[in-house]
């Protein structure tokens, strides 16, 4: 968080604020993207033999953490309702309250079992499906903005 402040801050000084907003971020952006997608292949490839090897115990993993996705979403929906909030910090927080931070469970997992076990599997398998579930949200939270969920 540091690094990003200087830089954004050395970045606006030389270059100017135009030019990180219209140049820099929508670069950075696309480099994001790209990293996400790269990260997402390697660890699925790297987990490839225990995916392959285990589909049952890919479906025991599965289950809790799809219920628990549901019940997670489900109590923030409620809770930015309850609260009063708008659509625009709403989304955001119930997106931010609903991510289960799974790279961090997948690098403990391979630094501590290795990437070929089970437990990597099992933070993989987070991460497999919180990334559908999270966009799934985004078009979730337009939808319910579009019913008036939230606050106008």
């Amino acid at each position: 968080m540091l690094v990003g402040y200087i830089s954004k801050k050395y970045i606006t000084s030389t270059k100017g604020f135009e030019w990180f907003n219209d140049t820099y971020r929508p670069a950075v952006g696309k480099i994001s993207i790209i990293a996400l997608l790269t990260t997402l292949i390697v660890l699925f490839s790297l987990n490839g033999d225990v995916l392959i090897n285990n589909p049952g115990l890919m479906l025991k993993v599965s289950t809790p953490l799809i219920l628990g996705f549901i019940i997670v979403v489900g109590y923030n929906l409620l809770v930015t309702r309850l609260a009063g909030l708008a659509y625009r910090e709403a989304i955001i927080t119930v997106i931010i309250g609903s991510s289960s931070h799974f790279e961090i469970a997948i690098a403990t997992a391979i630094s501590l079992y290795g990437v070929g076990s089970q437990a990597a599997l099992g933070t993989t398998m987070g991460l497999f499906w919180e990334v559908p579930i999270l966009l799934g949200l985004v078009y979730l939270g337009k939808w319910l903005n579009n019913k008036n969920f939230w606050k106008t």
